[in-house]
């Protein structure tokens, strides 16, 4: 796992309104997930290194690209409160740089996040995770992935994850450059979760 020193690394520039925790409505359906992905250590921190790893987020309306993501470095908490999610309200993935609102940092993978959804309104729902073994599975399955070259958190990243979703409204892919990432999408939080659930139970057969 080369890469994971430098797993969690904000890498793009972020203007943060500081705000109050932000209300449970806007994340409760990610948050049920999240406890679900937590328990499967597909969400978490890893031991050594003290990185976070996993991601979540939801659209905030309907054919806005404003979303909800958990908070920066969030992994290592079997359960979030309001004061561990942020709101991302604008993103310029060709100056790498976004605005957020909320009392905490946003993800280091937020511009993959708003590509995606920028990328079809349909989509209201992301759950990126981390399994070396799924990860490995949809290589060697020839799922849709991003370039083994590009690494996470950068304007490539974002723009390839476009290129794996096509016209889809839903789906998963691999992140062959980012060790061990995957990302599901859908237009439900139900959708999202159980297509990583039925990718990992297939690659288990």
């Amino acid at each position: 796992m080369a890469d994971i020193p430098s797993e969690g690394v904000i890498k793009f520039k972020f203007n943060l309104k500081k705000s109050s925790a932000l209300d449970e409505k806007l994340y409760i359906d990610v948050e049920k997930w999240r406890v679900i992905l937590f328990k499967m250590n597909l969400i978490g921190e890893y031991p050594t290194e003290k990185v976070g790893f996993g991601n979540l987020s939801r659209r905030v309306v309907s054919g806005d690209n404003e979303f909800i993501i958990t908070g920066t470095q969030t992994g290592k908490h079997p359960n979030l409160d309001g004061t561990q999610y942020t709101k991302i309200t604008k993103c310029n993935l060709e100056k790498m740089s976004l605005d957020a609102l909320g009392p905490i940092a946003p993800s280091s993978e937020s511009l993959t996040h708003f590509a995606i959804y920028s990328s079809c309104p349909q989509i209201k729902y992301i759950f990126h995770i981390h399994s070396e073994s799924l990860w490995q599975y949809m290589l060697d399955n020839k799922f849709e992935r991003t370039s083994e070259s590009v690494d996470y958190g950068t304007h490539e990243m974002a723009e390839e994850a476009k290129v794996c979703i096509g016209s889809k409204q839903s789906g998963i892919f691999v992140m062959a450059g980012h060790q061990d990432g995957v990302i599901s999408y859908g237009a439900t939080a139900e959708e999202a979760g159980r297509i990583i659930l039925e990718t990992l139970k297939e690659s288990r057969k």
